[in-house]
């Protein structure tokens, strides 16, 4: 299994690491930005329509070490909401 997923949650799609969660209806969920979100039944079983969460896409890449020119600043996600 991959290291990190992304999970429908909140509104947005968060990432989260799969060695510390496993999503479920109901269930906290620690998403990579910090956040604590609380996936819905729709959620897991749903069509996958909300927007990425930004600032966990930016952990992803910081955390698979990507270059840094594909790293946005933080300060780009203020901007991106």
């Amino acid at each position: 299994m991959q290291r990190y997923l992304w999970q429908q949650a909140g509104g947005l799609r968060h990432a989260y690491d799969t060695q510390r969660d496993i999503p479920a209806p109901e269930r906290e969920l620690a998403a990579l930005c910090g956040q604590v979100v609380t996936p819905t039944v729709d959620d897991i079983t749903g069509l996958w329509l909300d927007r990425t969460c930004w600032a966990c896409d930016r952990e992803i890449r910081v955390r698979l070490r990507f270059p840094a020119d594909e790293i946005p600043p933080a300060s780009a996600l203020e901007e991106a909401k």
